[in-house]
C-alpha cells in the first residue's frame, strides 16, 4: 500500500532560479537528508525522460536504493519522478511564484511493502510482513521528519548561493520606498478628511 507524504517551503528566490538549483542534479546529494548516491544513467541528466540511480538512508530502514525516471517536466513549474526499478517510490516538485519568492512543494509517495518485502524490489524477502503495520507508521515519521529538513536545507543552499538578480534587488527596494510614500500620503491626507466633516 503506497503511503505520500508532502510539505512545502518558500524560498526568497524567484521560480526560475529555485527550479534551475532542484533541477541540477549535482545538487541532489546536497539537500536531500540520506542521500549518499545519485547518478545519472542516461546521457540526457534533466528532463522528461532521464533516469538516475540513487540510494538514501533513512533512520530505522535499510539502505533504499532505486533506480526512477523523470516523468513530467515544466521548465520552471514542475518536476516528477517515478521508480522502475528497487524500492517503488515517486514524487513531485511544484513551483509556484510568489512574487520575486517561490513556494516549494515536495510530495512523497512510496510503498513500504517493497522494502520490507511483499513487493517488487523487496530486500527482505516477505519475512517483516508481520510487522508492516508498526514498520509503517515508523517509517512515515522518518520519511516526514527527513522530507521537512530536506526543505528546508534546500532553502538555506539557494538563498546562500543563488545571488538574486540586480533589478531584482532593485525593483523590491522601489517596491519598499513606493509602499513608504504611500503611507505618508496617506497620513498627510487624514487631517484633511477630519476638518471638512466638521463643516
Amino acid at each position: 500500500m503506497a503511503n505520500t507524504v508532502e510539505n512545502s517551503v518558500e524560498i526568497d528566490r524567484p521560480a526560475d532560479q529555485v527550479f534551475a538549483f532542484v533541477d541540477d542534479y549535482k545538487n541532489v546529494t546536497r539537500y536531500i537528508v540520506g542521500m549518499t548516491e545519485y547518478k545519472p544513467t542516461t546521457k540526457q541528466t534533466n528532463g522528461k525522460g532521464s533516469k538516475f540511480r540513487f540510494v538514501k538512508k533513512t533512520t530505522g530502514l535499510p539502505d533504499i536504493k532505486s533506480e526512477v525516471e523523470i516523468t513530467e517536466w515544466e521548465e520552471d513549474r514542475k518536476i516528477s519522478f517515478k521508480s522502475f526499478s528497487g524500492f517503488d517510490n515517486g514524487g513531485t516538485y511544484t513551483f509556484s511564484p510568489r512574487g520575486e519568492r517561490t513556494l516549494v512543494r515536495l510530495s512523497n509517495t512510496y510503498d513500504l511493502s517493497s522494502l520490507l518485502g511483499g513487493g517488487r524490489g523487496g530486500l527482505f524477502g516477505g519475512i517483516a510482513k508481520a510487522a508492516g503495520g508498526i514498520a509503517s507508521k515508523a517509517a512515515e515519521g522518518a520519511v516526514r521528519k527527513d522530507l521537512t529538513t530536506s526543505l528546508d536545507k534546500l532553502r538555506a543552499l539557494v538563498e546562500a548561493e543563488v545571488k538574486p538578480r540586480a533589478g531584482v534587488k532593485a525593483r523590491a527596494k522601489a517596491a519598499g520606498e513606493g509602499k513608504a510614500a504611500a503611507g505618508g500620503a496617506s497620513d498627510r491626507k487624514a487631517p484633511a478628511k477630519k476638518t471638512s466633516s466638521r463643516r
